[in-house]
């Protein structure tokens, strides 16, 4: 998610979204500000149908974001209480939608592996969620790895 896009920043923050989706089902860029320029939003439309990437605008006015609480208290909130809060302020403009891929570019996939210690360790967290057919929450998952000695 990125917070603005500006004439001058689009095509890069585009361009990072569909690099950082290599590995996924879909591609989206998400934006939590309003675009009211019209031209960036026909440029944006034009560049998420060619490369197939999703694109959709919060509509948030910089003032209304920054009037949010934190990240942390909005995750503790409860369904009621985010309906009522912070629901009503957010309007989604779908500026473009993609479909999902059909499948995933697992060379990409074991590349990342590799290279990122935190990839790797996601898909071990999903790998034995899948073993154990337990969904454990992440910390559980690093707390098991720990008793059965395998940090």
């Amino acid at each position: 998610m990125k917070v603005e896009l500006s004439a001058s920043t689009f095509r890069e923050n585009f361009f990072q979204c569909v690099s950082n989706s290599k590995w996924a089902h879909a591609a989206i860029l998400a934006i939590a500000w309003r675009i009211t320029d019209d031209t960036l939003i026909e440029e944006l439309r034009r560049l998420g149908a060619s490369f197939d990437v999703s694109i959709a605008s919060y509509g948030l006015a910089p003032e209304t974001l920054e009037s949010f609480p934190k990240a942390s208290d909005i995750r503790s909130m409860s369904d009621a209480d985010f309906d009522s809060k912070i629901a009503p302020k957010i309007a989604i403009n779908h500026i473009n939608t993609a479909k999902q891929r059909a499948s995933l570019d697992w060379e990409h996939l074991r590349d990342l592996r590799t290279l990122s210690p935190d990839f790797k360790s996601l898909f071990e967290w999903v790998a034995r969620c899948l073993a154990d057919k337990r969904a454990y929450a992440y910390d559980r998952f690093r707390t098991l790895l720990e008793i059965t000695g395998q940090t």
